[in-house]
């Protein structure tokens, strides 16, 4: 009982949207990051918002990051910030060329009374093994 309790608690906690299919081609003048988190029983139930801070335009959440998701974000070239928080703070910095694709690593860690974010860029052989795993999130 308390195992079908648990399964039913738990497939409500991952992304429910489009499974990723392939790269987007970047718009000519912006580049694209995509942010993923590979399904993981660790950490299952915590979600974080991705934020993108740039000098072009003002802080903003890209979308919410979940258990076995990814997120598509178009953005201007130069350098960004991409971070997001639950008790503490992950980030990471990409200087966006033109026309580029960028891959971060979303994952959860252990942390005080929640779980806490953990952001990583990863190269794209990497990602393309790993992101193919993930849907769609807002």
């Amino acid at each position: 009982m308390v195992a079908a309790g648990a399964v039913v608690f738990f497939s409500g906690c991952g992304a429910s949207g489009a499974q990723f299919s392939q790269f987007a081609t970047p718009k000519q003048d912006r580049g694209l990051v995509y942010v993923y988190r590979p399904e993981s029983f660790v950490g299952g139930g915590v979600y974080y918002d991705i934020h993108v801070t740039n000098p072009s335009t003002p802080d903003f959440i890209a979308g919410k990051l979940v258990n076995g998701s990814y997120v598509e974000i178009d953005i201007p070239s130069g350098e960004s910030e991409v971070w997001g928080k639950t008790e503490s703070k992950s980030s990471v910095t990409l200087d966006v060329k033109k026309g580029e694709t960028y891959c971060v690593k979303g994952g959860v860690g252990i942390g005080f009374l929640v779980g806490r974010p953990n952001l990583e860029i990863v190269d794209m052989d990497t990602c393309k093994k790993e992101i193919v795993e993930t849907k769609l999130t807002k």
